[in-house]
């Protein structure tokens, strides 16, 4: 009976070869897609060259050469010719006092304040008849042609800030207009704010304004964004890839469908891409997410990271 049965067996596969054979192809992919599906998924991104750099993004203060004027000797205020906003030019007359006398007297010299720049007046402390002592300010003026930007860079990005770098400031947020301002000068400690009491400090990085028909006002807010240099060329992988253990740094790498540890030597970063000075090639790739329970090598499904999501200089 068995040996029949095998007999029957073996002519119906020989007359139904073709459909023998699909449903062995089908049996064998069902087979693949099953044991694919129980593979553990990694997404995984590729070592490449290219520059490094390093986002900045700040809050900053509109500044100017500024003076609080003040007569030599003590007096009575006669006049004042100016009021607050008021713009004023070189060497023009502001104020007048009597010196030394309460009351107006032709025979007494009146001492003057003139402005020592062409500017506007930003402030005016006293008033007409006001008795003033020596070097005591009377009025402020605010010159038009010595203005910057002072932006306020926490210390672990103003180490990488050089003169030379340029950025964007903008008041109003992202959509107002951008003015382009250029680096002076660094600080060189971190300090507290003096207009902000109970800030974090920070090192205070001086800009001049390269725009043109520069409008904004002294004291006005502003955000400054932009980006510096930190490698002008290095193998670059995602930050999150890389494993730190005690003194060691290794990453997964997954080479025909097995993921392998390799140690790593870093450098620098920028908090997404972070250079690897030694223990990868370019075209490597390297796990990024899914790294956790990983075994050396183990068979891994892996992916492509997807790219980052654009987010607008000024944006959160």
């Amino acid at each position: 009976m068995a040996v029949k049965l095998i007999t029957n067996m073996t002519e119906w596969m020989k007359r139904n070869k073709w459909y023998v054979l699909v449903a062995a192809v089908v049996i064998t992919i069902l087979v693949v897609a099953a044991f694919a599906m129980r593979l553990p998924k990694v997404q995984v991104a590729t070592a490449s060259s290219g520059p490094l750099t390093l986002q900045i993004a700040a809050s900053g203060v509109v500044e100017a050469e500024s003076a609080d004027l003040g007569f030599q000797t003590a007096g009575r205020i006669l006049e004042l010719y100016v009021g607050e906003g008021d713009r004023v030019s070189k060497s023009q007359l502001l104020a007048r006092i009597e010196p030394g006398a309460t009351i107006p007297s032709a025979s007494v010299r009146a001492e003057v304040i003139q402005a020592p720049y062409n500017g506007t007046v930003a402030a005016v402390y006293l008033r007409e008849g006001a008795t003033v002592a020596p070097g005591q300010p009377v009025l402020r003026v605010v010159s038009d042609s010595n203005r910057w930007v002072t932006a306020f860079v926490a210390g672990e990005d103003a180490v990488h800030i050089r003169p030379g770098d340029r950025f964007t400031c903008r008041a109003g947020g992202y959509l107002s207009q951008p003015w382009e301002i250029v680096v002076e000068a660094v600080g060189k400690a971190a300090v507290p704010r003096l207009d902000l009491p109970g800030s974090a400090n920070q090192v205070r990085v001086r800009c001049k304004v390269s725009s043109p028909g520069f409008s904004l006002p002294p004291g006005t807010e502003v955000d400054v964004d932009g980006e510096v240099l930190l490698l002008a060329e290095a193998l670059l992988i995602p930050t999150a890839a890389v494993i730190h253990e005690g003194a060691e740094n290794w990453v997964w790498v997954v080479a025909d469908g097995r993921v392998h540890r390799r140690n790593v030597a870093i450098g620098p970063n920028n908090f997404v891409s972070i250079q690897v000075r030694s223990g990868l090639a370019p075209g490597d790739q390297v796990v990024v997410e899914g790294k956790q329970g990983l075994r050396e090598g183990q068979r891994v499904k892996a992916v492509p990271m997807p790219p980052p999501t654009p987010v607008a200089p000024g944006g959160s």
